[in-house]
């Protein structure tokens, strides 16, 4: 939606892809059996290698996610055991999937941007814990999800079409028992106005007016570039298909938002919400039958281009922090990636000290870099 580096900086974007090479969803017992590839934007090399997930690892994964998701529930262990297994969960998935022969080849490249690239099978890990060593990747540069899927993707806006308006609709605390959404609604209200080259118009609804069928009423008369929804949410880890979105007259499914009213669908979603970015294992994207995996498949399936939302159950306090955080930068550098970093890293630094998640919990899905690629900026 928007985009610059700073100039002294030569864009370096990595695509980190860990994909199946079978078009069969993997049977419960299965085996896991991926293709990892590395690739920098602007360069003729890719790297890849296969990789086998054993049992036993996979089970840690699972477990330590279960675990961490106790935690963030207060259910389980102490900031520093969280903190902990955390740390463990990230080395895990990076000696997995990269070993030694990938971190080598990740090592020699001093990223700008990550693009991880991810199949629609393992979206129920925690990728946003990744690390080399104490080095998580999504606290050192902008870092994006990407999902490899075998759906065929619904057209999203047009960009040739767009206008210097910015409009923004805002969906808060619809179950009255929120209050930081109150001043993430603030934040985002005090957007409204002019900022140089674009203006921006924000649209509230707010406490008992946020319902279903004025939702509804909205996407369908407005166009909107990004939607932002502050309140509760949820994963049904059984039937993904039905987690929702709390609104104050009910639940809106994963399933619904296949069919939201909207002549466009927005450039950005994001679901301020528990459990709003996380997805069940060894699924499709969308199933054959229309049934989406999860909240945030439904959105990227409905044509979104970037999606924000949680992994984790998240605290009031640090989605409030992080929502804050992220439109003041969005605003300031003009660029998504960089807003989302700053966003991880000021709650990181708020809350790391009593086991917050909400700093590794974050996902953003879409394009985390800059339009400002090397290909571009060597071209002469």
């Amino acid at each position: 939606m928007f985009g610059t580096y700073r100039q002294q900086e030569m864009p370096r974007v990595v695509h980190l892809s860990i994909s199946r090479y079978s078009h069969v969803l993997p049977r419960a017992d299965e085996t896991l059996e991926f293709l990892v590839s590395i690739h920098e934007e602007g360069t003729g090399f890719t790297w890849q290698q296969n990789v086998t997930v054993d049992p036993k690892t996979e089970d840690f994964l699972i477990r330590g996610t279960r675990d961490l998701h106790l935690w963030s529930l207060n259910l389980a262990y102490t900031p520093e055991k969280a903190a902990d297994l955390a740390h463990q969960l990230g080395r895990c998935l990076y000696d997995t999937f990269l070993g030694v022969e990938g971190d080598r080849v990740f090592g020699a490249i001093p990223p700008t941007a990550i693009l991880l690239d991810v199949d629609e099978t393992i979206l129920n890990l925690p990728w946003e814990l990744i690390a080399a060593e104490h080095d998580v990747l999504s606290q050192r540069v902008p870092l994006g999800r990407l999902v490899t899927t075998r759906l065929l993707p619904r057209p999203g806006r047009d960009p040739l079409q767009e206008d210097t308006v910015v409009r923004i609709l805002a969906v808060a605390n619809p179950t009255l028992d929120l209050p930081a959404t109150e001043r993430t609604l603030a934040a985002l209200t005090d957007l409204a106005g002019n900022h140089g080259p674009f203006t921006v118009e924000v649209d509230v609804l707010s406490r008992d007016e946020a319902t279903r069928p004025r939702f509804a009423q909205a996407l369908a008369a407005g166009s909107y570039d990004l939607l932002h929804f502050a309140g509760h949410a949820f994963l049904h880890p059984d039937t993904p298909g039905v987690s929702a979105l709390r609104f104050a007259d009910g639940d809106l499914a994963a399933d619904d938002v296949l069919s939201l009213p909207w002549s466009t669908p927005p450039y950005f979603v994001f679901n301020s919400a528990c459990e709003s970015g996380r997805a069940a294992g060894r699924l499709r994207l969308v199933s054959d039958e229309s049934h989406a995996n999860g909240l945030a498949a439904a959105f990227l399936a409905a044509g979104v281009y970037g999606y924000a939302g949680y992994f984790w159950p998240v605290t009031d306090a640090g989605a409030g922090i992080f929502a804050r955080t992220f439109y003041q930068a969005l605003f300031m550098r003009e660029n998504v990636g960089l807003a989302f970093l700053e966003a991880r890293r000021h709650v990181r630094s708020e809350l790391e000290e009593v086991g917050d998640l909400a700093a590794y919990s974050a996902i953003l899905f879409g394009d985390a870099a800059s339009p400002h690629r090397r290909d571009l900026a060597m071209a002469v």
